[in-house]
């Protein structure tokens, strides 16, 4: 589809915000949500350090973006932050030079560093995440729902937020979990234990496809995202309460995740499963997890890692 993306006449003279502009409306045509929420915050940032909306092709250059990445730096944005920016602002810029809007060769990210820092992982031990499972919470809430999900998100080899919310019945066939990652688009294939089983029956509605109460089967892709990425907010705003009331510092929706693979790590799982059951692994290491390594010992290994 990106292939089909189109400019009109004189876009070099419209400038590098209108065509930015078209770029999003494209990715929201086709889908790219995320894609169209980075792009936005990136250029909302480049806006405010110009001034004003009118940023012409040609301004963008090595100085140009030195004094953006020092401006940036000085009003106290992380690192990963100003990575982050810089990563989209130059996706946008190579997409215009590549479409002919751009008559300079010469790269003006050229020296920039675009590797974030890599965060502090936080896991949880298994007696904390028995505190967690042992709270009690009225069923319906949104506090007891992050609770639930939080514990889903461990039992199904730390599964993400955006996986879980885009998680369909019609993922589950008979003991296994077959789903595609949202963010890498990799297929991930687990089994289905006990715990995760209690939950989305638990969570079972006839009206509904989804096995999480986040999207709604009739809303547009564009309505659904929007209701992710707020319930995501509360994911994590309820989470910090979790973590409040039971003394567990830097509680958040990647914590199951990390707790998942750290304890995996400690019962001896191989680096190629857990990296493919976090659907991180390319296609040639899924291969050969696939040909080296009986299924049957991966389920051993979780429900040994998953037993509370």
């Amino acid at each position: 589809m990106e292939n089909k993306f189109t400019i009109g006449a004189n876009v070099s003279r419209k400038g590098f915000v209108w065509f930015a502009d078209q770029l999003i409306e494209e990715k929201k045509k086709t889908g790219h949500l995320g894609l169209v929420r980075v792009y936005q915050s990136s250029l909302k940032s480049l806006i405010l350090f110009v001034g004003n909306t009118w940023i012409p092709f040609h301004i963008l250059n090595h100085e140009f973006i030195r004094d953006y990445v020092e401006w940036l730096e000085n009003r106290g944005i992380s690192r990963n932050t100003v990575h982050f920016y810089l990563r989209n602002i130059r996706a946008i810029y190579n997409r215009a030079q590549s479409l002919g809007c751009i008559s300079s060769r010469k790269n003006p990210f050229e020296g920039f560093s675009f590797t974030p820092q890599p965060t502090v992982k936080r896991s949880l031990s298994k007696n904390k995440l028995r505190k967690i499972l042992d709270l009690n919470l009225v069923f319906g809430t949104p506090v007891a729902l992050t609770r639930d999900m939080f514990m889903f998100s461990f039992y199904s080899c730390g599964m993400g937020y955006a996986d879980m919310a885009y998680l369909r019945h019609s993922n589950i066939h008979e003991n296994m979990i077959r789903y595609q990652r949202v963010k890498t688009k990799r297929e991930v294939v687990i089994f289905l234990e006990s715990p995760m089983l209690h939950l989305i029956d638990r969570y079972r509605r006839e009206d509904s496809d989804y096995v999480w109460p986040i999207l709604l089967d009739d809303a547009s892709l564009e309505e659904n995202y929007q209701r992710y990425r707020s319930g995501l907010t509360a994911y994590n705003r309820n989470l910090a309460r979790i973590g409040e009331k039971l003394d567990i510092q830097g509680l958040s929706s990647y914590v199951a995740r990390h707790t998942w693979a750290t304890v995996a790590r400690n019962n001896l799982m191989p680096t190629a499963i857990i990296s493919t059951c976090l659907g991180h692994a390319s296609e040639r290491t899924t291969q050969i997890y696939l040909d080296s390594f009986n299924s049957s010992l991966i389920r051993r290994i979780n429900k040994k890692v998953i037993e509370l």
